[in-house]
């Protein structure tokens, strides 16, 4: 998603990673801290507060029915989703590059943005401090991203859209490789390519981004490919 995103938790990440040039590769959503707590969202354009501890059943110990029980109390406080924004895969795909799009000091929707994404989505850049060493791998939550562009976006423009796109999918499953052209005005070129690896999920009434992994081209160490059929 972010190559900026990158370099910040590049450095956070590890001593070894900590030579990483101030360009390091985009990454959507490094763990920052703990999978966000549920809770009552937070207004437009704060990040949420963590609220208070979920409703769990006396005595529950089956970890699935507890997992349940969780992800229930975690949609309650999920910001409604526009409908026009979850009602197809298409449709799914453009509200979340459009949110995160806009010229510097434009306040992003952030409430928009958490409603597109199922309770426990991770966000997972991946990257390479240097050429030819081993990937870095860096799960942060959605939370951890609107933390990280609220302040971020103030000062900066971002415009990232879909360039062309690869579905595979059985049943409410879909897996979308989206490659990706970002920029910094929407007349420029792009100063960086890659491919988004969104998981989406339908549950009878809308869609949902279950899980984002993203790499640059520069990660990858070649460019994004017209198809993604690996040989």
């Amino acid at each position: 998603m972010h190559r900026s995103l990158l370099t910040v938790l590049v450095l956070a990440a590890s001593p070894s990673l900590a030579q990483a040039p101030t360009s390091a590769t985009p990454g959507a959503p490094a763990a920052k801290a703990a999978p966000a707590t549920p809770g009552a969202p937070a207004a437009k354009g704060t990040p949420a507060k963590p609220g208070p501890a979920p409703a769990v059943a006396p005595g529950t110990s089956d970890p699935m029915k507890l997992a349940a029980q969780l992800t229930q109390t975690a949609l309650q406080s999920t910001p409604a989703a526009k409908p026009e924004d979850v009602r197809t895969p298409e449709a799914l795909l453009a509200a979340l590059y459009d949110v995160i799009s806009g010229p510097a000091g434009k306040a992003r929707d952030w409430q928009r943005f958490r409603s597109l994404f199922y309770p426990g989505a991770r966000m997972v850049p991946v990257h390479r401090a240097k050429p030819g060493g081993p990937p870095g791998i860096l799960p942060i939550t959605p939370e951890d991203y609107v933390a990280w562009g609220e302040p971020y976006f103030q000062k900066h423009a971002f415009y990232e859209k879909e360039s062309h796109r690869q579905v595979a999918g059985y049943g409410d499953l879909l897996n979308v490789l989206s490659a990706y052209e970002s920029r910094d005005d929407p007349n420029a070129a792009p100063f960086a390519k890659g491919v988004n690896n969104i998981q989406l999920a339908f549950d009878g009434q809308r869609w949902w981004v279950l899980h984002i992994a993203w790499m640059d081209e520069k990660a990858a160490g070649t460019a994004v490919p017209s198809t993604f059929v690996r040989k």
